[in-house]
């Protein structure tokens, strides 16, 4: 039965575990944003979904990690395109995520007069705090994006007969590995079904949960198309040298990178460089081992407004959301979390004209890479440049910046090579609207 998931021996501990660990939890400062929210009070949905007895407060529960999974949302509620009233909740880990989903609102409230979009933390997965939230929410169907795998979630959804689908679904090995040690626990929290990215992403699905599994194509090849179709975006700075722009990098960088920038320097007298942490509560961390070695950065935020570039120096950029502007004023791009942590998305960088370089690390990534697919490889499309070690990303990097190709010509070849790839937003909300059917 399925209220007798929670009574295993796994949730007994597992709660143990996050009772343990809340009080830790709320040291970070990721997690203290929004901590009463995460904990889910009794007016959690007030006053965007007001709840009625015997009726569904939420039709569509969509789970996104953070910014990234949050534009997935974005994409997929547009994809929706209600004929009658449609309640979305979407829930999300971090501030980042739920700032992309609160700027989306204003404009899918104009295009989607019919659906109603509301945002908040996603609860923790203590099991009595994720039965409350889906007690709370009764959604007609809970939508887990990418890898948001989360047992207790799961499992309330189940016990309370709520229907989950996984969708533009990815899974690691760690993950496939947890699976097969406790499959009894995942045939019983399976979800209804799922839609992987990748092949090799479906048959990690197929192994440890016991329902229909297909592949989709990913949804952010339909971002990187969207933001094709606009003009680039004009920066508020001015750039008198060459800009190498190292984005998204990560703890992985930090031993790594800094002590080969002053090759640049040295090459590239005249260029700024801009450093921009996946993480912003890694800042001081990047801060300090740049001035341990004499780069002395600056911050972003500490300069007035319409600023030239400093030739020479380092700039950190300590702000959210400007990355699609600072790839189309760099000429040369390095995409991190790529030396030992998996990758960052680095389509952004093509949409925006710049062929992006990477470390050897990318397996979060394969998908983008798409060397599964009958078609070019990015690789193959001369799209993407892989180094192997950090003076092999500097060596790259400065062969780009002293012959730049043309952005729009770069745009073009990435166009083409998306086009057969394109429909993801589509099928993911064709699976939920079929779900929803059979309710």
């Amino acid at each position: 039965m399925a209220s007798s998931v929670f009574s295993r021996p796994f949730f007994f501990f597992y709660s143990l575990l996050w009772r343990v660990a809340l009080p830790f939890l709320k040291r970070s400062r990721r997690l203290a944003d929004g901590w009463p929210e995460r904990l889910i009070p009794e007016d959690w949905l007030a006053p965007d979904f007001p709840s009625v007895s015997g009726e569904h407060t939420v039709d569509i529960w969509l789970q996104a990690a953070s910014g990234g999974e949050a534009r997935l949302a974005v994409a997929v509620c547009k994809a929706l395109d209600p004929e009658q009233p449609l309640r979305v909740l979407v829930v999300t880990w971090t501030r980042q995520g739920r700032e992309v989903i609160e700027k989306a609102l204003p404009a899918l409230a104009e295009s989607h007069p019919l659906l109603k979009l509301a945002v908040r933390f996603a609860p923790f997965d203590r099991p009595d705090i994720a039965r409350r939230a889906v007690a709370l929410a009764r959604p007609r169907i809970v939508a887990l994006l990418e890898t948001e795998l989360w047992p207790s979630l799961m499992a309330a959804c189940r016990e309370q007969g709520v229907p989950v689908q996984v969708l533009n679904g990815r899974i690691t090995a760690s993950t496939v590995n947890f699976g097969r040690r406790f499959s009894s626990l995942m045939k019983a929290v399976s979800p209804a079904g799922v839609a992987a990215i990748s092949e090799n992403d479906r048959r990690g699905f197929a192994a440890i949960f016991p329902c229909p599994a297909q592949t989709m194509p990913n949804i952010k090849f339909d971002l990187a198309a969207e933001m094709l179709e606009k003009p680039l975006e004009e920066n508020s700075f001015r750039a008198e040298g060459p800009v190498f722009l190292f984005a998204s990098v990560r703890s992985g960088e930090e031993t790594r990178l800094p002590g080969q920038l002053p090759l640049i320097f040295k090459k590239r007298p005249e260029a700024c460089i801009i450093i921009v942490p996946r993480h912003l509560h890694r800042v001081e961390a990047w801060k300090s081992v740049l001035s341990d070695i004499g780069l002395y950065p600056l911050l972003v935020s500490e300069m007035e407004e319409n600023f030239t570039l400093p030739q020479g120096r380092v700039l950190i950029w300590d702000r959210f959301g400007d990355l699609p502007r600072l790839y189309a004023s760099a000429q040369a791009v390095f995409v991190g979390g790529s030396f030992g942590q998996g990758g960052q998305n680095f389509l952004e960088s093509l949409a925006a004209g710049r062929i992006p370089c990477i470390g050897p690390s990318a397996s979060n990534f394969l998908w983008a890479m798409n060397r599964e697919g009958r078609n070019a490889s990015l690789e193959q499309a001369a799209l993407l440049r892989i180094a192997h070690t950090p003076r092999e990303v500097i060596d790259i990097m400065l062969e780009q910046s002293s012959a730049p190709l043309p952005q729009k010509d770069i745009r073009k070849a990435f166009q083409s090579w998306l086009a057969p790839r394109l429909g993801g937003s589509t099928a993911a909300a064709d699976i939920l609207k079929n779900s929803m059917l059979k309710d």
